[in-house]
């Protein structure tokens, strides 16, 4: 992610940036007004979901200070944000409130920041080639997409109907299967955050891969996401290489807004990843990461079970776990369940990003052998099914890696 100290002001990164900031900046009112309104209680005694809310609503403010890029390492954004937990639990001990500071409820703030930077942290660039530069067209595209007004209205307005829809689910599970009690607002409240999660992560993805295909056509600047002036001389579009000679091309090979060059890649079409291939490469971590959640539960239980009467320590864990209110214990379920799959997710995309880095060798569309066709450009077409590659950091064709299956 750029930086927005080095980004022209009024490039459509920089209004981004901007946006993103507001939007935190909204949220954490939101949040602190409503952790320190007077006497606020919210669940009862049989079913309560305040540390389930707790983790919610930090770990959006995690994630979204994130994207603010105020901080660049993700360890310091999770300890400013485990600051503000403890700062909002401090103001609750303000006399006048009628509040109390809870270590229970700065826990699930920590729980919620923790979950929430571990999916930043999978989420993260990988790869060298051409997975990185999927990646810079996705980011920008992204900005594109943070800029306009509507696309925030959108998200919002797809959360609020994820929510609506998977709160009712949540409880029908907790009623159908769970059963562990009354507890239709704990289970309709997770319901709820998933169907939000799922809606917004689902209309994300539409509108990044949509802006994705305008920006292939418009071809802005990768730093800022500024528009290059199309109006190009010859020299230009020979500067550019032959792959570009049928398309128009930028009048200068420098961003005239942040100064970035322009690389005969940037914009290049590169076939898509085979759904085959993309399945194969996130076999093996989804089975190792089914695998790890299944051995480590199993592993509890059996400790739990076969020690509780002969360690003092154990019983005296298990005394203070089940003492736990009930929404905290689902929470940490919650937890153990993400984190395993945050790893699942990075394994995932790293081997996927491996993959597409070897677009120059075989093509990602077809399979065809690509080693022996020499683009005029770091840029070409394959001859078997037309889909574009690109060749990065690979010299000669003789340098490239042999191609997988």
């Amino acid at each position: 992610m750029t930086d927005l100290r080095v980004l022209p002001l009024g490039t459509p990164a920089a209004l981004a940036i901007r946006n993103i900031r507001i939007a935190w900046s909204v949220a954490l009112v939101f949040v602190l007004v409503t952790t320190l309104w007077p006497r606020l209680s919210i669940g009862s005694g049989e079913s309560p979901i305040d540390k389930l809310i707790h983790a919610a609503a930090f770990g959006v403010l995690a994630a979204l200070f994130v994207y603010t890029r105020w901080l660049r390492s993700l360890w310091w954004s999770l300890l400013f944000m485990i600051a503000v937990a403890a700062l909002d639990e401090a103001l609750q001990m303000i006399p006048q409130l009628g509040r109390s500071a809870d270590f229970d409820d700065w826990g699930a703030d920590v729980v919620g920041i923790a979950i929430a930077l571990s999916f930043c942290m999978a989420a993260r660039p990988v790869g060298v080639g051409a997975s990185r530069l999927i990646g810079q067209r996705r980011s920008i595209a992204a900005d594109l997409l943070f800029v306009q007004p509507t696309a925030w209205l959108h998200l919002l307005t797809v959360a609020a109907l994820g929510f609506a829809a998977g709160a009712p689910l949540g409880v029908l599970l907790d009623s159908w299967f769970i059963r562990k009690g009354p507890q239709p607002w704990q289970y309709g409240f997770i319901g709820g955050m998933l169907g939000m999660a799922v809606g917004v992560h689902a209309l994300w993805e539409a509108g990044v891969r949509a802006r994705v295909r305008r920006a292939t056509s418009e071809q802005p600047c990768l730093a800022c996401g500024a528009s290059w002036p199309l109006t190009a001389p010859a020299a230009a579009v020979a500067d550019l290489g032959t792959e570009f000679s049928n398309t128009t091309a930028p009048a200068t090979n420098h961003c005239t807004r942040c100064g970035t060059p322009r690389r005969a890649t940037d914009w290049a079409p590169i076939a898509p990843l085979q759904a085959s291939a993309e399945l194969g490469a996130c076999l093996l971590p989804i089975l190792l990461s089914t695998v790890a959640l299944v051995v480590l539960s199993v592993t509890f239980i059996t400790i739990v079970t076969t020690l509780r009467l002969r360690s003092d320590f154990v019983l005296r864990v298990d005394t203070w776990y089940q003492m736990l209110p009930t929404d905290a214990r689902i929470l940490g379920d919650i937890a153990t369940v993400a984190f395993i799959g945050a790893c699942g997710l990075a394994a995932c995309r790293r081997r996927i990003a491996a993959r597409v880095d070897q677009c120059g060798a075989s093509c990602l569309g077809c399979g065809f052998d690509l080693r022996a066709t020499t683009p005029t450009a770091i840029a070409g077409t394959c001859h078997e099914c037309g889909g574009g590659f690109v060749r990065i950091a690979t010299a000669t064709p003789s340098a490239l890696p042999e191609p997988t299956a």
